[in-house]
């Protein structure tokens, strides 16, 4: 099965997130991600069987992190001159990225490059791209503020209607 783990968003949060979709739409071709898909991703793990799940599982019950509050940030493209996904980060990252190098570590990984974000749109086309960028520049996020309790073990299935997800464990923190 196919699977990640990643920290849902509360509803406010994804409220706000369709209506920055909403402001950037006019300006792009795209898919734009759905409000209930809408999350930050902190580790994709890909192609899993039963017994690798059990074991992964096990080990991420053993990280032991606080509980922390986070936001919206601001605007991101992995590429600026060739952009193909539109996002928004998330705040604070240094916190975020500690519990991404915690989980890498309790799955026997080196931690590689990490970025803090919610995907709302992967491009396909944008006709005027000094327009969107100056448009991105112009939206206020609202940081709409939210409490991360606890990260989850998500499996995606991939239709041709888009990605199903279904949580199949979740991991409190303290």
């Amino acid at each position: 099965m196919r699977c990640f783990l990643a920290i849902d968003l509360p509803e406010e949060v994804k409220e706000e997130l369709l209506r920055i979709e909403r402001e950037i739409q006019p300006f792009l071709v795209g898919n734009f991600v759905e409000s209930k898909n809408m999350h930050l991703t902190l580790k994709f793990l890909g192609e899993i069987d039963e017994a690798k799940l059990k074991d992964i599982r096990k080990k991420l019950k053993k990280i032991k992190l606080k509980k922390f509050k986070a936001g919206l940030g601001k605007f991101g493209f992995f590429s600026p001159s060739f952009i193909r996904v539109v996002w928004i980060s998330v705040e604070p990252k240094e916190i975020i990225k500690g519990l991404y190098e915690e989980i890498e570590k309790a799955l026997g990984n080196k931690p590689a490059g990490f970025e803090s974000h919610v995907a709302l749109v992967r491009v396909k086309k944008i006709d005027d791209k000094r327009s969107f960028l100056s448009k991105t520049l112009r939206i206020k996020i609202k940081t709409k503020g939210f409490e991360v309790k606890e990260f989850v073990l998500k499996k995606s299935t991939l239709t041709p209607n888009g990605p199903i997800y279904e949580d199949l464990e979740e991991f409190e923190l303290n």
